[in-house]
């Protein structure tokens, strides 16, 4: 896989003259954010334009934003107005007009005409602050089929191998969480070669259907004395598929008082609360970026994450996805993703 410098990117990045600025940590949990800014990354390469950030207000930080965790790979802005006029992009009319029949409401077609003016009131505000024209985070268009040929970085490939590329330029944790990822392997005494895992349990449950600690740590027929490393939010849950498995070594990051992940309950919790859970989170997906096996689900953001970057490799499993369906379910909206994982695991 080709590696891309950082010196690179900030180089064409900056060579663009027309602009785009990302809006990350918008409403989502970090892994969906992070995906969606990728593939904000790899539009602006796509089309030339240069990348900028603003995360002041990210929901997964304390006020700093992306360099509250990680080095800075791109130039940032402040201006206000970004909070509540740069958006994600809403789904399309077709998709509005499905749920609209489904539920028998216009509650979405409301919701995509506040939308609609709500996103002019931001280009307007952008023009007025930058004296031109800027795209925002709503004129994303992401396209996985796509190939990308980037003369001046030396590129030439697949969505899949562009996203692999600009994840692992942007996944440089800041010296802290550094630290606190070798503390970790160290306290856990994490052998060099482990397998990973991701649990989901809380609100997962409703959008998709939540699959069992069993089913995932089958999913990797693991030998006896073998360590796993797991992502969980639920520890009555962890300690369930432990005693499971007896034969195996299972370490997590897992605290007592979880109970479940609520995404609505973090982004309501106090800062250093919340800056906490975020290093854990980041220090458990380094350690499962970098385990030998990995087994998890198309429904759940980290996952996904890492599934984006080594789905090819043998011994990543996604247990709800069968591995020629994977590639093209992995960008599919999470509605498809969590049907197609519950028919799998009828």
């Amino acid at each position: 896989m080709q590696q891309l410098d950082l010196s690179s990117y900030q180089k064409v990045n900056g060579s663009f003259g027309k602009r785009l600025i990302y809006h990350a940590g918008i409403d989502c949990g970090f892994c969906v954010e992070l995906n969606y800014m990728i593939n904000a990354m790899l539009y602006c390469l796509a089309k030339g334009y240069r990348f900028q950030l603003y995360s002041d207000d990210a929901n997964f930080g304390t006020s700093k934003g992306w360099t509250e965790y990680f080095e800075p790979f791109c130039e940032e802005v402040h201006e206000a107005f970004h909070h509540k006029y740069n958006l994600h992009r809403p789904p399309q009319w077709h998709r509005i007009i499905s749920n609209t029949i489904k539920t028998r409401s216009l509650s979405f077609v409301f919701w995509k005409q506040k939308f609609m003016l709500k996103s002019l009131m931001g280009h307007w505000l952008a023009f007025r602050a930058y004296g031109e024209y800027v795209k925002l985070s709503q004129d994303v268009v992401s396209d996985p089929d796509m190939h990308y040929h980037i003369p001046a970085l030396d590129f030439d490939g697949s969505y899949y191998e562009a996203y692999t590329m600009l994840a692992k330029m942007v996944w440089q944790p800041q010296p802290e969480v550094k630290q606190r990822i070798t503390e970790t392997i160290c306290c856990l005494s994490l052998p060099c070669v482990y397998s990973g895992i991701q649990i989901r349990g809380g609100d997962k449950a409703q959008e998709a259907r939540l699959i069992t600690g069993r089913q995932i740590i089958e999913a990797l027929h693991p030998a006896d004395g073998d360590c796993i490393f797991a992502l969980a939010d639920n520890y009555a849950q962890l300690e369930i598929v432990r005693s499971e498995f007896p034969q195996l070594r299972i370490v997590s990051l897992c605290q007592p008082e979880d109970q479940g992940y609520s995404h609505q309950a973090f982004c309501i919790a106090a800062p250093q609360s919340k800056r906490a859970a975020i290093i854990r989170l980041i220090v458990s997906i380094d350690l499962l970026l970098h385990a030998k096996k990995f087994a998890g689900s198309i429904t759940t953001g980290p996952s996904v994450f890492i599934m984006k970057q080594r789905y090819a490799e043998p011994s990543v499993i996604a247990v709800d996805c069968a591995k020629e369906m994977l590639e093209s379910a992995l960008t599919l909206p999470i509605d498809s993703r969590a049907a197609i994982s519950a028919d799998s695991m009828i």
